[in-house]
């Protein structure tokens, strides 16, 4: 009985499975203009059907190829945890298709960034005023490409530690005609000594040991310049305890840490940012924390 009861379970969650993976190979085919083989092809088209008729309509090449990064991440990093079960945790991630899936994928922090800004004139303003944006752990580049083509008026530094991502980092900026305006560094964040040079900063807190947590925002509010904003992501509530599980294992065996909204606020606000608030953009999976370097 017990085997039965497994084998049911893994043919109840292997629906989503699938059903997931036929709107990548969907959004793959769309972009890559081709059509495979003609019956797999038709019933690709009814499984999309049936999952939801419209669900594609009004996305534009950008945001199909975000969500295709997004489903490729989670695919690969499935399959690692598969493979690899015993791996020490942290990010180990040399794979061309992981890391560029993944950075794709990051794209969708910028318009969050956006949705705040709607709501908030004085990020808004900081957005269209000269300044420098910081994107910390800019994997291989593709928010900070995102961040300089989104807001003319800002210049960008992309800091990450991972040889691997930066290398595919310089060749996505080489392709992308903002090359004058994005700087990458090979960096840690807790290694950072700039004073009062950035404008804005971005820190993607999932990807963040807990350990390091305060030495990051002591780093961060230093290298603010004064009225500077940090906007900081986390993970929203996950729906369901099985998603809140998974969402924490994915989180820890990559390193970081699952964060909730109101931690980072306590820490925040204990080392001086003010306008500490948090926002959930509409429809997204994540929350944004943001504050201010006091003037």
């Amino acid at each position: 009985m017990a085997f039965d009861t497994l084998i049911a379970a893994i043919r109840r969650l292997n629906i989503s499975v699938e059903a997931i993976a036929a709107i990548g190979a969907e959004l793959r085919l769309r972009g890559d203009g081709h059509d495979g083989d003609p019956l797999v092809r038709d019933l690709l088209r009814r499984v999309m059907h049936e999952i939801d008729p419209q669900l594609l309509d009004g996305v534009d090449v950008n945001q199909a190829a975000t969500a295709l990064g997004i489903i490729q991440a989670f695919f690969r990093q499935a399959v690692d945890l598969l493979e690899n079960p015993t791996r020490p945790r942290g990010w180990f991630y040399d794979d061309p298709v992981v890391l560029q899936a993944q950075g794709q994928g990051s794209r969708v922090a910028i318009r969050a960034i956006e949705a705040a800004a709607a709501e908030r004139p004085p990020l808004r303003e900081v957005l269209q005023s000269p300044g420098a944006f910081l994107d910390v752990g800019t994997g291989v580049g593709w928010l900070a490409i995102e961040a300089a083509r989104s807001w003319p008026a800002l210049t960008v530094v992309g800091i990450d530690p991972w040889e691997p991502s930066l290398a595919l980092a310089r060749t996505n900026l080489a392709a992308s005609g903002a090359a004058g305006r994005i700087e990458f560094r090979a960096q840690a964040i807790e290694d950072l000594e700039d004073r009062d040079a950035f404008t804005l900063a971005y820190l993607p807190l999932p990807f963040l040991p807990g350990t390091l947590i305060d030495a990051v925002l002591q780093r961060v509010h230093r290298a603010l310049a004064r009225d500077g904003f940090l906007v900081a992501l986390v993970y929203a509530p996950q729906p369901s305890a099985l998603d809140a599980a998974l969402t924490a294992l994915r989180t820890v065996r990559g390193g970081g840490h699952p964060w909730e909204t109101s931690e980072i606020e306590e820490r925040m606000r204990r080392l001086d940012f003010a306008e500490v608030e948090s926002f959930k953009p509409p429809g997204a999976l994540v929350h944004l924390v943001l504050g201010r370097r006091a003037a």
